[in-house]
């Protein structure tokens, strides 16, 4: 049985990636949005794909039935939008596909609690506008955790071998849990 819902952004997949860690997520019950699929594990079928973007397609290939893939309104748009103009682009589509599954999620089951795993700072400037159902983990949070549960050696060895590969990893330790956090003219 897998107690954590663990819904990642595409950087903190491409952090595991570098640092081999990917199977870690496997302790988790791991749910990614249809935008970050398109940003992880699909890269890894293009030409000239990353080693990073290779691994997650493998990783994704071994544990399809392992890894949830969540549907979301912001993809659907995005599709129909690419109807259009099969060009477009959304900055931020993967951040906003990861609020939009949180939304549905509080709709559907608001007993739910989702830990997003994040990297890019907009998660940090939209914290307050995102559900309460969530508790948001950047990735050197999430591996000093793991190495609190023993399930990495080393949450700096780790730190430091995606940094290595990815020189615009943030080490910053930030976790905010949404449930704790008033919202402007809340008490």
């Amino acid at each position: 049985m897998r107690p954590l819902l663990l819904i990642p952004d595409a950087g903190p997949l491409f952090s595991l990636a570098a640092a081999e860690l990917l199977h870690v997520l496997l302790h988790t019950q791991l749910v990614v949005t249809d935008i970050v699929k398109e940003e992880t594990f699909d890269r890894g079928k293009l030409s000239g794909a990353s080693v990073e973007a290779i691994t997650l397609r493998a990783f994704f290939v071994k544990h399809t039935k392992d890894i949830h893939i969540q549907e979301t309104n912001v993809g659907r748009l995005l599709k129909l939008a690419r109807r259009v103009d099969p060009s477009t682009k959304v900055p931020n589509i993967g951040e906003l596909s990861i609020q939009s599954l949180l939304i549905d999620l509080r709709a559907s089951n608001p007993a739910a609690r989702a830990l997003v795993l994040f990297e890019d700072a907009w998660f940090i400037r939209n914290a307050v506008a995102m559900p309460r159902n969530c508790t948001l983990i950047s990735t050197s949070a999430f591996l000093v955790n793991l190495q609190l549960a023993g399930l990495i050696p080393s949450a700096a060895e780790a730190a430091a071998r995606i940094r290595g590969l990815r020189p615009t990893f943030s080490s910053e330790i930030a976790t905010i849990d949404r449930a704790h956090v008033n919202k402007p003219g809340r008490k």
